[in-house]
């Protein structure tokens, strides 16, 4: 990879005559900035497709939401978002590359360093913690160790190095770690866990066949015709890594418009889903597991559905999150288009 055109620091033009002089030196400059252009395009156009450049706004996927912390995925999003407004998958990537989202126990991510004197969930060398790292968590500690202070560390740094701009997303991973291998896998793996949605729905087998998901006979069917918005497919997904939960409803078998309007429900587009009992219990005002349910659905920040249904009114308000009278047996999400 081109990393930028190195020109002379100074050119010697030989000649007895001025013009020949102004000439030569005009025309030097006219080749410089053609290589400069052409080495520009070309990079922007590798840039572009080595991924992870336009997850900046995208939604979780199943794999996002199954791997990455539930705690953790609001603070990638909002580092990333707040800092340079970089692509938030970018930086969870290097979160899983380093340390697994801190899961790894191994030295220097708890306490301590590693053999290269790497130290945190983000791997920090501490002359560049001490000039990067950020009090993510407003606690009045600069923290190398805590998870919240090392995302904000890390996206400050990168953003430091041009993260923001799709244009430099590569060096700046590359300044991160001097490895292109290891920038080639940082983006891939941002593009695993981003995706803009209405997409193929490539994950409805495993919705289909998750033991933790009861799903109606229409819902199966919808799902096997792939009619169902990824989105709602990647909610399933993540809700079903916590909790056991059945559908009474995606798309067929609900009505065309929301009740009592003239509006189309997300339903009808396969953007909605109902969710009818939440570890074995019918979804009602009384249900505990069904209100943990919904609160940490509040909690995914964006990630989270742009509305949802719920039987408790002193939730409505956060986020989209609204409750009625059609809505005290049910939780229902959907997603705008």
């Amino acid at each position: 990879m081109t990393r930028g055109l190195i020109l002379p620091h100074r050119l010697r033009v030989r000649g007895e005559e001025g013009a020949v002089v102004v000439v030569g030196a005009l025309v030097l400059g006219l080749v410089a900035l053609v290589f400069i252009a052409f080495f520009a395009m070309m990079f922007l156009a590798m840039s572009a497709a080595a991924g992870g450049t336009s997850n900046k706004n995208s939604s979780p996927t199943a794999l996002a939401l199954a791997d990455i912390p539930a705690e953790l995925l609001p603070i990638y999003q909002q580092a990333a978002k707040e800092t340079c407004d970089m692509p938030w998958g970018v930086l969870a990537a290097i979160g899983k590359v380093e340390t697994d989202h801190s899961r790894s126990q191994l030295p220097g991510v708890h306490s301590g360093s590693n053999f290269a004197g790497a130290q945190g969930p983000m791997q920090f060398m501490p002359p560049t913690w001490a000039a990067y790292g950020v009090d993510g968590n407003r606690d009045g500690v600069t923290d190398v160790y805590n998870q919240v202070d090392a995302i904000w560390g890390a996206a400050n740094y990168l953003c430091a190095n041009g993260a923001g701009d799709p244009a430099r997303l590569r060096d700046a991973v590359w300044n991160y770690n001097h490895d292109w291998g290891y920038v080639d896998d940082v983006l891939r793996r941002a593009d695993e866990y981003a995706t803009a949605g209405n997409v193929p729905s490539g994950d409805a087998a495993a919705v289909l066949n998750n033991p933790n998901i009861t799903l109606c006979a229409g819902c199966r069917q919808d799902l096997i015709d792939g009619i169902i918005d990824q989105r709602v497919i990647d909610f399933l997904a993540w809700a079903a890594q916590r909790h056991q939960i059945s559908v009474s409803v995606l798309k067929t078998g609900h009505n065309q418009f929301v009740s009592g309007t003239n509006r189309v429900s997300n339903h009808w587009e396969g953007r909605g889903a109902d969710i009818a009992t939440v570890d074995g219990q019918a979804v009602a005002p009384s249900c505990a597991s069904c209100r943990a349910l919904a609160e940490e659905v509040v909690g995914l920040g964006g990630g989270r559905p742009t509305e949802m249904g719920v039987p408790w009114g002193d939730m409505a308000g956060a986020g989209g999150v609204f409750s009625d009278r059609a809505h005290q047996n049910h939780i229902h999400v959907g997603w705008a288009g």
